[in-house]
């Protein structure tokens, strides 16, 4: 019986020892997660703490006059008309310099930079989402004021994957724009509180809701020749970007968007979403084009190139697929309109 009772304290004892003893050893001698893991776990907690953040790169420009911006980097290569009383400030012509400024009343309200060669601060063009969250954590949830009216604005999970925001102290935000390819930062937007809301991309999820007034928005044939110039520029820099051919413009699918897009006078803010439509876009390539492939990029809901291009490039785009060479831009106040082929057509 003893001798019984003895075995037993035994296995009682060596089983204790076996399961404390790891408790007990040097943790230097445990493998740790991966930083990332850790970091993940630690966001996942945190995520909206930190913000905003210290004012320390391009976001200083936001709210300054166009001037602290010229007096520094130079002038522009154009200003061109926008919507609702506002400039587009252009510089840079490729994918090192190109970067377009927002300016209404002469206060810099956006900045929309896809050249990498531009020393934007501390997120830079060509940043992966582990260097981004390196810099800080990346919310879903974020408060802002207008006015005397607080709003707060909440992100999609895709949205935070692609087109993450930073806030800063002068009541600016950066949207970061990742390439879903090379899953790295191909261009940021700098934003003021206002130029955010007006942006309309991003829930407004507070009990107050925001207004666009765009009833008030001055429209006009010099804002919307200004967007097509943007098109084309920026089709240019992310096509090089990604190191593709450049489009070319076809004298054939030229001729084709300007029969397809109505002129202004046949149309009214009720009949444009009955004009155009994806059907007759489809028809009218087959018509010029019966034996190449086509292709095409609609929208008749943006009112800037920078939205267009946040909405466009959130699907599956056509603007990228390498067989595609040859384009054509057009567009009004009611429309945006890209027609691609693979080759020139006609004799």
């Amino acid at each position: 019986m003893k001798f019984s009772i003895k075995v037993v304290s035994l296995f009682i004892l060596f089983t204790f020892i076996a399961y404390a003893l790891p408790l007990y050893v040097d943790n230097g001698g445990q493998t740790r997660p991966p930083a990332s893991v850790a970091r993940n776990e630690q966001a996942s907690i945190d995520e909206n703490e930190g913000y905003p953040l210290p004012v320390t790169g391009y976001e200083s420009y936001i709210g300054q006059p166009i001037a602290a911006y010229t007096a520094k980097h130079g002038e522009p290569i154009r200003v061109g008309k926008a919507y609702g009383d506002s400039e587009w400030w252009i510089f840079g012509t490729n994918a090192a310099d190109y970067i377009q400024i927002g300016v209404k009343d002469d206060i810099i309200r956006s900045l929309y930079i896809l050249g990498n060669k531009i020393e934007t601060g501390m997120y830079t063009i060509g940043m992966t989402q582990e260097n981004v969250l390196d810099e800080g954590y990346l919310a879903r949830d974020f408060q802002l004021t207008v006015g005397d009216t607080p709003y707060e604005l909440a992100l999609s999970k895709k949205q935070k994957k692609l087109t993450p925001l930073i806030q800063f102290e002068n009541d600016s935000f950066v949207i970061l724009l990742f390439d879903d390819v090379t899953e790295t930062v191909y261009g940021m937007y700098f934003l003021s509180n206002e130029a955010l809301l007006d942006l309309e991309y991003y829930s407004v999820v507070s009990d107050e809701s925001y207004e666009v007034g765009r009833d008030d928005w001055e429209r006009s044939v010099a804002a919307d020749e200004e967007n097509v110039l943007q098109i084309k520029s920026l089709l240019g820099v992310l096509r090089e970007r990604r190191g593709l051919t450049m489009f070319q413009e076809s004298e054939e699918l030229l001729m084709a968007a300007g029969e397809l897009m109505p002129s202004e006078a046949g149309i009214n803010d009720f009949t444009a979403a009955f004009t155009l439509s994806d059907q007759r876009i489809e028809k009218k390539l087959a018509e010029v084009a019966p034996d190449t492939r086509t292709a095409f990029v609609f929208d008749d809901d943006v009112y800037s190139v920078p939205a267009l291009f946040l909405k466009v490039l959130q699907e599956d785009n056509v603007i990228f697929d390498d067989y595609l060479t040859h384009y054509a831009v057009a567009g009004n106040e009611h429309y945006q309109l890209i027609l691609l082929s693979e080759q020139p057509i006609g004799p």
